[in-house]
């Protein structure tokens, strides 16, 4: 007697989003990282690095702050970073310039489920006297040929604050969209999350198949007890 399958019934993921969903599942993955549990599963998430430096996007993605991903490529333009991103975490970093590597028929751009990095910022600091028509705020372009050719689903850039609200922007924006992703951005604080230190960083996540404005920014773990905060969390 032959065995009839279930039928899996189609997701269809709701008109509007369940905020208390939303803050329960963040304190469940939450929980999940802080007590080993992601990184106890066999998946794992392929990662790609661009302006790797000495790799401290991939650490914060790393196993070592229990988060399940695994990096398959990187790239950096300093030999003494990629010397210190390969001891750190395997030999695939690679030296040179993101668009001569892109543009030599012999790279090979391997499978990932994120792309993260942060394209040089001089372009948009503040620092820069001369940041007009600078050419590095244009290195933004390359980060995107590689969320391209990996066939990332997801992607994390960093920079400057001053880089939100700039023409660059605007056109990251666009062309993110054009790829297929939903986009959002916001200025984190880094003391807000536990980093010693007030650095203030913008960040850009896309994602083709969630609206990361729904969960971006993550709620602080750290407060500033001069101000009266405090963390808000759904125990139900």
């Amino acid at each position: 007697m032959g065995v009839t399958k279930a039928r899996i019934p189609k997701y269809n993921p709701p008109r509007k989003v369940d905020e208390g969903w939303l803050v329960r599942e963040e304190q469940r993955v939450y929980q999940t990282r802080t007590d080993g549990t992601l990184v106890r599963k066999r998946k794992r998430f392929r990662l790609i690095d661009v302006f790797a430096g000495a790799g401290g996007m991939s650490l914060g993605f790393s196993e070592g702050f229990g988060h399940a991903f695994k990096t398959v490529w990187a790239n950096d333009f300093d030999s003494s970073c990629v010397e210190t991103y390969n001891a750190n975490f395997g030999r695939h970093c690679i030296f040179g310039d993101i668009v001569g590597i892109l543009n030599d028929p012999t790279t090979h751009i391997p499978e990932a489920d994120v792309v993260i990095g942060g394209p040089p910022c001089q372009g948009f600091s503040l620092l820069n006297k001369k940041r007009e028509g600078d050419p590095r705020k244009q290195l933004w372009r390359p980060y995107f040929d590689v969320v391209e050719r990996s066939g990332a689903k997801i992607f994390v850039m960093e920079n400057v604050p001053q880089l939100l609200g700039s023409f660059e922007h605007g056109e990251i924006m666009g062309m993110a969209e054009a790829m297929g992703f939903k986009v959002w951005g916001d200025v984190l604080c880094a003391a807000d999350y536990g980093v010693a230190q007030t650095r203030r960083r913008a960040f850009i996540i896309g994602c083709k198949f969630f609206d990361p404005k729904f969960v971006f920014p993550p709620r602080k773990t750290h407060f500033d007890p001069s101000k009266g905060g405090a963390q808000l969390a759904e125990t139900a």
